[in-house]
């Protein structure tokens, strides 16, 4: 399976500049939706400081309700609270005897004091209790709208960078890989943005408020909590590099396990054929745990950070506390009870939102692997681009020639020098033993690939300076594996011109005989073919992609061994179908089997990557060689 590679310059794992510029790549993504994420931003900012003022709120029910009450002697009850604030006392008390005027005097002045700053209480109560809801339901709706959308619009991007991709890349990539990046990277990546905006956004926020709160509420103990930044800074900085590296190390172990499944599903049949299921069962588990021990190391990191983190936050909490009771009873910095309450609280309620921040933070550190191989995908160089002064093909006219055409896949040449002229209409075999270069060069005259050396030209002009979509639009393949895609007959025949019409469908349909089998279907057109067409058999199949290429009505056709797999019965219908394609086009076909390309106009017979002899059947029969030699081997007759 093919590793995923590091970013330039950078050690896999490492806390590299690279990290954060994926980060700022990412955060690109939230751009078109600015508006509504500072919508969700405002609405954190008025959750935090509704949290906040509920602390609040004890410092003047301690100092202005609870403890002059107990000072004066009453303590009234809760119920008198509420009926003296509103103004709904009972029946006036016997009279009082002289002895106690002067308390009830002090008491009258605390009840006035009830009357007049509960209410201002129950209504700010009333307001931070309605304004909670409202604003964590705007902000948690809002930001996991926006969120959705950009995991949407990033697997749009990865999918449409897939499609342009060269043909090099997905021969030499694992599709697991691939797989992992479009799947499990950027849903991971996303998450780093949700929790930015959904957590350490709001963390932030609320931090912000609650540290100005205990400013206002004792600037002086306010200040004894900074010395826990620095320890608090630097765990998190140590525990970000070590889950990064690790998390780095997780995403390649997932790609493997991503990949081990897709092979096991895409060879099941040959499993089963060869009872490797056991087999199977034990490498898919080797690739499982290797990906649980390495997630291991992400958690371990991950609850190591956050321990580390709660313990200095706790023992600075107890510090404070002994701290302000101290200042409460030395009665200094004008500290009240109440104050100091207040101060608790808050810090309590702040010390939430630093907890969140650290976690926010590692899982940022942890996805931001994920982000970094995602934009490794999209990065990745795509298909050349036309040239400036691309020309427009609107029909071959003339023919094609190839001259002195060298190519390779990076390591031995698989086409060396190799020449030929194809008249417009003819029909040219290319034949040769196994791994002689028969498929490239179709691929080549497709521009799948562009060749290391030599040139294609179609008309005179070579095959570069043709815009791509106007030449393959004038071209169609037909594969060895016939390839459907799920969805129904007709759906399939018409993938190559969506716009066809439902009676071009049906002769394209007649032309490659799929109408024969397809009167005896229950839906008829409309039966659903399965996934890649496995409802079908390998005949009906292939002759589905002979009606889709009959339905393009292409100038160039290419038959890829297209019967090189089929029984007897089955490649008598394809070969008919075949025959009903070939008039009036340029045809190439690669076969195997050789008593299919007897009446072809030009016979390629290639060896090695070179060409060994150019002909017809009778002419390169009579010259014996290589194309003898094989048709012996078939025991065809000459």
């Amino acid at each position: 399976m093919t590793e995923p590679s590091p970013m330039p310059g950078e050690e896999p794992g490492a806390l590299a500049p690279g990290s954060f510029s994926s980060f700022w790549r990412l955060l690109a993504y939230v751009r078109p939706y600015v508006g509504l994420m500072l919508i969700a931003v405002l609405a954190a900012l008025v959750y935090s400081g509704a949290r906040t003022g509920r602390a609040l709120l004890i410092q003047p029910l301690f100092d202005d309700v609870i403890l002059p009450q107990a000072s004066a002697g009453s303590a009234p009850a809760l119920g008198d609270w509420f009926s003296s604030a509103l103004g709904t006392e009972g029946a006036t008390p016997l009279e009082a005897p002289a002895e106690t005027e002067a308390r009830l005097s002090d008491d009258d002045a605390v009840v006035s004091k009830v009357k007049e700053t509960l209410p201002r209480i129950l209504l700010a109560a009333l307001l931070i209790l309605t304004l909670l809801p409202i604003s964590h339901f705007f902000q948690v709706y809002i930001a996991e709208t926006v969120l959705g959308r950009v995991l949407v619009d990033v697997q749009r991007d990865l999918c449409a960078k897939l499609l342009r991709l060269p043909l090099r890349f997905h021969q030499g990539v694992s599709r697991g890989d691939t797989l992992s990046r479009v799947m499990n990277d950027a849903q991971r990546a996303q998450q780093s943005l949700d929790l930015l905006f959904s957590d350490v956004v709001q963390s932030v926020l609320a931090l912000s408020v609650g540290i100005a709160t205990l400013l206002y509420l004792s600037w002086p103990l306010t200040l004894t909590l900074v010395v826990i930044a620095p320890p608090i800074a630097g765990a998190i900085a140590i525990f970000g590099r070590r889950i990064r590296k690790s998390a780095r190390r997780r995403q390649e172990s997932q790609a493997e396990v991503t990949g081990r499944l897709v092979q096991i599903l895409a060879g099941i049949k040959v499993i089963k054929a060869f009872r490797a299921e056991a087999g199977e069962e034990r490498a898919f588990d080797e690739h499982n745990l290797r990906f649980y021990r390495r997630n291991l190391k992400v958690v371990k990191n991950r609850a190591l950070s956050r321990a580390v983190v709660e313990a200095i936050t706790n023992a600075a909490g107890i510090a404070v506390l002994l701290l302000g009771v101290a200042v409460v009873a030395g009665q200094l910095w004008g500290l009240t009870v109440g104050s100091l309450m207040a101060f608790i609280v808050v810090m309590q309620t702040t010390y939430r939102p630093m907890k969140e921040i650290t976690k926010g933070w590692t899982k940022l550190q942890e996805a931001m692997p994920s982000a970094e191989r995602f934009f490794e995908l999209l990065d990745t160089e795509g298909e050349p681009a036309d040239a400036p002064d691309a020309v427009l093909l609107p029909a071959l006219k003339q023919g094609i020639s190839i001259s002195n055409l060298s190519f390779s896949y990076g390591r031995e040449p698989v086409l060396k020098d190799l020449s030929l002229e194809v008249t417009r209409g003819e029909v040219v075999a290319i034949v040769g033993p196994t791994g002689s270069g028969k498929t490239t060069l179709a691929d080549l005259i497709l521009r799948f690939y562009d060749p290391d050396q030599g040139r294609i030209e179609v008309d005179g002009i070579d095959l570069r300076n043709l815009a791509r979509s106007s030449w393959q639009s004038r071209c169609a393949v037909v594969s060895q594996d016939p390839f459907l895609f799920t969805g129904s007959i007709r759906e399939n025949i018409r993938y190559g011109r969506p716009d066809a019409s439902d009676d071009e469908v049906l002769t394209a349909a007649r032309a490659a005989h799929v109408d024969e089998f397809v009167s005896e279907l229950p839906e008829g057109y409309e039966t659903d073919v399965g996934d890649a067409g496995v409802r079908l058999s390998g005949g009906q199949r292939q002759r589905i992609t002979i009606a889709r290429a009959i339905l393009c009505d292409p100038d160039v056709l290419i038959f890829d061994e297209a019967t090189s797999s089929l029984d007897a019965k089955s490649e008598r219908y394809v070969q008919e179908a075949i025959e009903t394609l070939l008039g009036g086009r340029t045809v190439f076909i690669i076969a195997h089997r050789l008593s299919t390309v007897r009446h072809a106009d030009k016979i390629l017979v290639l060896e090695g990557g070179k060409v060994a002899d150019v002909g017809k059947h009778d002419e390169l029969m009579a010259r014996g060689g290589l194309y003898r030699e094989l048709m012996t081997l078939q025991g065809s007759p000459g």
